[in-house]
């Protein structure tokens, strides 16, 4: 009886622990933008787009605690809320910001897929594609083309590193 207490008692301790992990660790976070500039450089092959100027949104979209994992072969967020009702109706006027202690790691943009354009250079969100709970971001690119692998930031290394640190990294 005394070792199963203890067994029980361990098993509360590490389960806390894991929980005091996350809030403790780098905060994950993914915001609107308020406001942003976007611009298009015309001398890269594709042309590319970039967000400038961006000011974060004063609460995130997406809250560290909502996230409970990352896939990173797919750049795929796993969340415990449903996002897919928050942003069905956004269109190409929102743009987004993946931070690390409110800090951007990259930024993107909402891209409907009735849109037939391309956004090469910047991350995207198709919102109509978005399943519930889990929230892929993309980034078009074209293969062999190691300027547009160069603007994917989506397993920037401290993006990787903090989801690493609190055990959401698949």
């Amino acid at each position: 009886m005394k070792q199963l207490f203890l067994q029980l008692l361990t098993l509360i301790t590490l389960a806390g622990c894991s929980k005091d992990q996350l809030n403790t660790g780098p905060q994950v976070d993914i915001y609107l933008l308020k406001s942003f500039t976007t611009t298009v450089n015309q001398s890269t092959t594709p042309a590319t787009i970039s967000i400038t100027d961006a000011v974060l949104d004063n609460t995130p979209l997406v809250t560290n605690k909502n996230i409970s994992a990352y896939i990173q072969a797919t750049h795929k967020f796993i969340l415990n809320k449903d996002i897919q009702t928050a942003i069905a109706n956004f269109g190409p006027d929102k743009a987004f910001a993946v931070t690390v202690d409110k800090q951007p790691i990259y930024y993107g943009l909402f891209h409907p897929t009735y849109l037939s354009s391309i956004n090469f250079g910047v991350a995207t969100i198709s919102p109509i594609l978005v399943n519930n709970n889990e929230l892929q971001i993309d980034f078009p690119t074209i293969d062999n083309n190691s300027l547009l692998q160069q603007l994917d930031l989506r397993n920037d290394s401290q993006l990787i590193q903090a989801l690493k640190m609190t055990n959401r990294l698949q």
